[in-house]
């Protein structure tokens, strides 16, 4: 069996897809999304294409070898988001020609089911709880948040005013469900190191914290170090990170409680079963940044249930609202969940179907993205 296509669809301002076909008529899907650059990805889909005509499809992990090693200038966002979806086409079609899904072939399930954490957002601490006691009825035993929301809306963001939403939230939250949720405190890196500390010192005082997520800019790894050294509070962060070599620091300093890779940012469900062995010898668990669609979410199910040191998985699909507005127009068989819960992915390969007419009929919807930009009081950038 040969490679003889690499088909690319550029649909959304945050979603690239890409089918893998072969000259034995066995092909596998994959997806390449990564936030506000997907015209990056889909032309560095294009250059690396070369590299895999004629090339035999079961070789999963010398091709990624080789889209890696082989450009000389490599990593970063838009390499990595396009191995990421040709590794994850690749065991899409591995999968399928052998009839068995991809933690089959990553080693079996490590676990029965994993557990699924959902989202809160909104624009008042009311809200907040409403949704949070909503997401609890539905059995999710973990929530995560950032506020922030009506700082978004007029494209300003204020360190103090920031910690200060966040610790209302939380404990309009922990009112409403009790403490047999766990929350998540998702900081998305705007914080300025003292800042940080000042909001770990107020979650420190505060039960039910499963991680604080993100609360630097990830740029300088030693930061979170300087964190870590002043807090007890768990840490997490990686959902930014391109592959194993993103993490050697934090993993090496003690820095992080939790990684966060992401399988369309880091290389793959072949980088993320790497990670996940990298972490697991520091004591660090696994916590998968999972919001993109459907066929990076079977891959982030199907790598959590192979891998050991997975500790919670983020769904977006635990959220009732979310799976009544999921695109079933393009994909069927999106993983479910059950009381917070996932179940064993079913079907060969990633057991997503695409409907590829649907697809191309999207790409014509196509807009150019421009992220949400963020000023401080005195008018400077922040982060978003």
């Amino acid at each position: 069996m040969r490679i003889t296509a690499i088909k690319t669809w550029l649909i959304s301002p945050t979603a690239v897809y890409l089918k893998i076909e072969t000259d034995e008529g066995v092909s596998g899907f994959g997806e390449a999304t990564i936030l506000y650059f997907p015209q990056s990805v889909h032309g560095m889909l294009k250059d690396i294409e070369p590299y895999l005509i004629g090339e035999d499809p079961f070789r999963i992990e010398f091709l990624w070898q080789s889209l890696f090693r082989d450009l000389f200038m490599r990593g970063g966002p838009a390499h990595m988001a396009a191995i990421s979806g040709v590794d994850m086409a690749l065991y899409d079609l591995k999968g399928k020609a052998l009839g068995l899904p991809v933690y089959e072939l990553l080693g079996g399930p490590v676990r029965d089911r994993v557990r699924l954490y959902g989202h809160v957002a909104g624009r008042s601490a009311g809200e907040f709880a409403a949704k949070a006691r909503a997401l609890a009825a539905e059995g999710v035993t973990a929530i995560r948040f950032r506020g922030f929301h009506n700082s978004d809306d007029i494209r300003q963001f204020d360190f103090k005013a920031g910690v200060a939403e966040q610790l209302e939230y939380l404990d309009a939250m922990r009112d409403a469900v009790g403490d047999e949720v766990e929350f998540i405190v998702e900081c998305h890196g705007r914080y300025d190191l003292q800042w940080a500390v000042l909001l770990a010192k107020e979650l420190e005082k505060r039960s039910g914290i499963l991680f604080m997520e993100d609360p630097l800019r990830q740029e300088n790894p030693k930061m979170m170090s300087w964190l870590r050294a002043q807090t007890c509070i768990p840490l997490a962060t990686g959902e930014r990170a391109h592959s194993r070599w993103d993490f050697r620091e934090l993993f090496e300093s003690g820095s992080i409680n939790y990684a966060r890779p992401d399988v369309c940012h880091c290389g793959g469900i072949t980088e993320m079963m790497k990670i996940a062995s990298f972490a697991q010898v520091y004591g660090v668990s696994l916590v998968p940044h999972n919001t993109q669609g459907p066929l990076a979410m079977a891959a982030c199910l199907h790598s959590a249930f192979a891998i050991d040191n997975v500790a919670i998985v983020e769904a977006a699909f635990a959220n009732p609202e979310n799976r009544d507005t999921k695109p079933e127009v393009f994909a069927r068989g999106w993983p479910t969940s059950v009381d917070g819960w996932a179940m064993p992915p079913s079907g060969p390969g990633l057991g997503i179907d695409i409907d590829e007419g649907a697809l191309d009929e999207a790409v014509s919807d196509f807009r150019q993205p421009v992220q949400p930009r963020l000023r401080g009081l005195d008018g400077s950038v922040r982060d978003w």
